[in-house]
């Protein structure tokens, strides 16, 4: 009898791990480090993929001595899988080396979304330029203030007047001369950076974030005069509508330490800084039939047509890229001209990247289409596509149009030619060239698939077979037990 208990938990402790390895979450994310070794020219990134998530995650990257964060770059795309749409989300940050040599990264851990992941780090090789082996210097900046205070708040903004529409940078530093005599505490100083916060945000805006996990003096310059500048809070806003941003003066309460000579100890005192009000103006767009519908910034684009030389009925994929400085994430898809019955022209995929330097927003924003040619000929995708936009730069609205051409029924051109790729700046980056399949239809070989047969996966298979041994062995433990009963009697 106890040989045959010791056989059923036996079993059960296998099943169970056997069960846990087949529920895997679907949400987990991994950690990815570019190349250890590379020119002092090319930055150091560490991206943070996050599979099936749209909620945006902050995380607090690593400091790498002998490097200076330079930006964060987050990019979403959709996929397909089993049937199911799932968001990939990808967070990068930039690094930049001052000088050239050998630095490591130690062992660090992230923690995202109640999960831990873990990083053995790296040794970067950072070599000198070709052009010039002078080392970076970014710890110098200038900054338009008229205080002459040797400790002071202060909020400043990209621009005095913006677009609505146009982004819009805040920033709120506290900045202390190298030479100020006291020692300044800046204990619980989050509580009142998240009220101050919730007072200088602009109301009715859009806004891009950028999270400020630690606060880290940097040196700067202004008129002349050394300070140490730490930034409390920064974000990029997009005004929705022609009314004038007002930011209101705010305050911070810090203590600081005034020494004394000879006794007694050094004395403790609160003391206040408020920093400026700002007014910035906010200019309606010109009049025009979409104002308030279009985006806002400088864009060009960037297409690519998987293949020429197909036939009518075949698909093809389309990529139509927007890539530029303004609001990416609200970039709405371009309008579809129905000016004939050419093509067949299916809702795209959309997938977006977002990159914050400094005061700007830019990035890029892809939407991926399946067209189907109805008749022979050339087809000019201009006929078919534009997106509207405003440019601030220039004061004026223009027109986005593909310079793509379709040949449809080419004798000359097969099905597995190289795909055309068109760009305003003569070039497209990697993540569209990887959009495109690149040998099939989107409908190639529909008529022989079997839609009653659907892929398995390991985890999956691993998890049924789990569940049927488990109800097979509960079932024979009954058995067991009323054959026993039935036995004792």
């Amino acid at each position: 009898m106890l040989l045959a208990i010791f056989r059923i938990f036996f079993v059960l402790f296998f099943l169970n791990i056997l069960t846990v390895y087949g529920q895997v979450p679907d949400n987990v994310a991994s950690v990815e480090l570019s190349a250890s070794t590379f020119p002092i020219e090319r930055p150091f990134t560490i991206s943070v993929v996050i599979s099936n998530s749209e909620n945006r995650v902050t995380i607090p990257f690593p400091d790498i001595p002998g490097f200076v964060k330079t930006g964060i770059t987050t990019s979403m795309s959709p996929s397909e899988v089993n049937g199911k749409t799932i968001t990939n989300q990808i967070i990068t940050q930039t690094y930049q080396a001052l000088a050239p040599g050998r630095f490591r990264v130690p062992p660090f851990s992230l923690e995202i979304n109640g999960e831990t992941i873990h990083s053995a780090g790296a040794v970067l090789v950072v070599q000198p330029s070709a052009k010039s082996s002078a080392p970076l210097n970014t710890s110098l900046a200038t900054v338009n203030t008229t205080s002459s205070d040797a400790a002071f708040l202060d909020i400043r903004t990209s621009r005095a007047s913006v677009y609505t529409g146009e982004g819009l940078a805040l920033t709120l530093s506290f900045f202390v001369a190298d030479n100020y005599p006291y020692v300044l505490d800046f204990k619980g100083l989050d509580k009142q950076v998240q009220a101050i916060s919730k007072k200088i945000r602009p109301a009715n805006s859009w806004e891009e974030s950028q999270p400020i996990t630690e606060l880290k003096p940097v040196p700067v310059l202004i008129k002349g005069k050394k300070y140490r500048e730490i930034q409390l809070f920064q974000s990029i806003f997009f005004p929705l509508s022609n009314q004038s941003v007002q930011i209101p003066s705010v305050a911070v309460q810090l203590t600081r330490t005034r020494p004394v000579i000879g006794p007694p100890s050094a004395q403790v005192e609160r003391v206040l800084f408020a920093s400026k009000p700002l007014t910035i103006k906010v200019k309606a767009l010109p009049n025009h039939p979409l104002r308030g519908r279009v985006s806002v910034g400088s864009f060009r684009l960037e297409e690519e047509l998987e293949r020429q030389g197909i036939r009518t009925g075949q698909s093809v994929r389309y990529v139509f890229t927007i890539t530029g400085e303004g609001n990416i994430a609200t970039i709405p898809a371009p309008a579809l001209v129905s000016e004939n019955n050419e093509l067949d022209i299916f809702p795209p995929e959309e997938k977006h990247a977002i990159s914050h330097f400094g005061n700007q927003i830019t990035g890029r924003k892809t939407f991926s289409y399946f067209i189907v040619p109805r008749q022979n000929g050339q087809v000019s995708l201009a006929n078919h596509f534009q997106w509207i936009y405003f440019d601030p730069k220039t004061a004026r609205y223009d027109t986005l149009r593909p310079k793509v051409r379709l040949q449809v029924g080419s004798k000359n051109t097969q099905d597995g030619s190289q795909p055309v790729i068109l760009s305003d700046a003569a070039s497209v980056s990697s993540e569209t060239a990887q959009v495109a399949s690149t040998d099939r239809s989107f409908y190639a070989g529909i008529t022989a698939m079997d839609s009653t047969r659907q892929p398995i996966r390991i985890s999956v298979l691993i998890r049924a077979i789990a569940n049927v041994l488990i109800v097979i062995m509960l079932v024979g433990m009954v058995f067991v037990f009323f054959k026993k009963q039935h036995t004792g009697r």
